[in-house]
Protein backbone atom coordinates (compact mmCIF):
# COMPACT_ATOMS: atom_id res chain seq x y z
CA UNK A 1 0.00 0.00 0.00
CA UNK A 2 2.64 2.46 0.57
CA UNK A 3 4.37 1.40 -2.38
CA UNK A 4 0.78 2.39 -3.80
CA UNK A 5 0.83 5.88 -2.70
CA UNK A 6 4.33 6.89 -3.12
CA UNK A 7 3.68 5.82 -6.96
CA UNK A 8 0.98 8.27 -6.90
CA UNK A 9 2.45 11.34 -5.56
CA UNK A 10 5.28 10.72 -7.28
CA UNK A 11 3.42 10.50 -10.81
CA UNK A 12 0.51 12.84 -10.46
CA UNK A 13 1.39 15.16 -7.47
CA UNK A 14 4.69 17.00 -8.28
CA UNK A 15 3.18 20.27 -8.91
CA UNK A 16 1.38 20.09 -5.24
CA UNK A 17 4.58 18.74 -3.42
CA UNK A 18 6.59 21.50 -5.23
CA UNK A 19 4.26 24.56 -4.55
CA UNK A 20 3.76 23.63 -0.77
CA UNK A 21 7.71 23.20 -0.90
CA UNK A 22 8.47 26.81 -2.28
CA UNK A 23 5.57 28.11 0.38
CA UNK A 24 7.58 26.01 3.19
CA UNK A 25 10.69 27.31 2.05
CA UNK A 26 10.04 30.64 1.49
CA UNK A 27 8.23 31.32 4.89
CA UNK A 28 10.86 29.57 6.81
CA UNK A 29 13.29 31.99 5.16
CA UNK A 30 11.36 34.84 6.53
CA UNK A 31 11.21 33.36 10.14
CA UNK A 32 15.04 33.29 9.94
CA UNK A 33 15.37 36.87 9.12
CA UNK A 34 12.49 38.31 10.82
CA UNK A 35 12.88 36.49 14.47
CA UNK A 36 10.10 34.20 15.54
CA UNK A 37 8.53 35.81 17.94
CA UNK A 38 6.09 37.66 15.36
CA UNK A 39 2.55 36.95 15.89
CA UNK A 40 1.53 38.55 12.15
CA UNK A 41 4.36 36.07 10.89
CA UNK A 42 2.43 32.78 11.74
CA UNK A 43 -0.80 34.32 10.03
CA UNK A 44 0.95 34.75 7.05
CA UNK A 45 2.33 31.36 7.11
CA UNK A 46 -0.59 29.66 7.80
CA UNK A 47 -2.78 32.48 5.17
CA UNK A 48 0.20 31.24 2.39
CA UNK A 49 -0.52 27.55 2.83
CA UNK A 50 -3.96 28.19 2.79
CA UNK A 51 -3.80 29.77 -0.27
CA UNK A 52 -1.33 27.37 -1.76
CA UNK A 53 -3.35 24.42 -0.35
CA UNK A 54 -6.52 26.06 -2.72
CA UNK A 55 -4.05 26.42 -5.77
CA UNK A 56 -3.57 22.66 -5.59
CA UNK A 57 -7.20 21.45 -4.93
CA UNK A 58 -8.03 23.83 -8.06
CA UNK A 59 -5.37 22.63 -10.22
CA UNK A 60 -6.52 18.96 -9.60
CA UNK A 61 -10.14 19.71 -9.95
CA UNK A 62 -9.43 20.11 -13.65
CA UNK A 63 -8.05 16.60 -13.67
CA UNK A 64 -10.64 15.15 -11.70
CA UNK A 65 -12.57 12.82 -13.84
CA UNK A 66 -9.61 11.37 -15.73
CA UNK A 67 -7.38 10.68 -12.78
CA UNK A 68 -11.07 9.50 -10.26
CA UNK A 69 -11.18 5.85 -12.28
CA UNK A 70 -7.74 5.26 -11.50
CA UNK A 71 -7.24 6.51 -7.70
CA UNK A 72 -10.19 4.06 -7.28
CA UNK A 73 -8.88 1.26 -8.97
CA UNK A 74 -5.63 1.74 -7.12
CA UNK A 75 -7.95 2.13 -4.07
CA UNK A 76 -7.97 5.61 -3.15
CA UNK A 77 -9.45 8.80 -3.00
CA UNK A 78 -8.91 11.81 -3.22
CA UNK A 79 -9.93 12.64 0.47
CA UNK A 80 -7.41 10.21 1.70
CA UNK A 81 -4.72 11.71 -0.65
CA UNK A 82 -4.74 15.35 0.26
CA UNK A 83 -5.52 14.72 3.79
CA UNK A 84 -1.76 12.63 3.89
CA UNK A 85 -0.30 14.78 1.89
CA UNK A 86 -1.33 18.05 3.70
CA UNK A 87 -1.08 16.30 6.63
CA UNK A 88 2.59 15.09 6.07
CA UNK A 89 3.33 18.85 5.05
CA UNK A 90 2.11 20.61 7.81
CA UNK A 91 3.91 18.15 10.22
CA UNK A 92 6.73 18.93 8.57
CA UNK A 93 6.41 22.27 8.25
CA UNK A 94 6.16 22.95 12.09
CA UNK A 95 8.76 20.27 12.75
CA UNK A 96 11.51 22.30 10.63
CA UNK A 97 9.96 25.84 12.07
CA UNK A 98 10.78 24.22 15.96
CA UNK A 99 14.03 22.89 14.85
CA UNK A 100 15.05 26.30 13.37
CA UNK A 101 13.78 28.36 15.68
CA UNK A 102 16.12 26.29 18.36
CA UNK A 103 19.31 26.15 16.09
CA UNK A 104 18.96 30.48 15.69
CA UNK A 105 17.93 30.67 19.68
CA UNK A 106 21.23 28.79 20.32
CA UNK A 107 23.21 30.20 17.63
Amino acid sequence: MLRKIAFIYQQHFKFTIALNAFVSISMLVIFWDKGYNHYPLYMLALFMKAVAYGICIAVEKMFLQPRNYHFRNLGFSYRMIFGWLYGVDLLVFLLVLLLTGLCKAFI
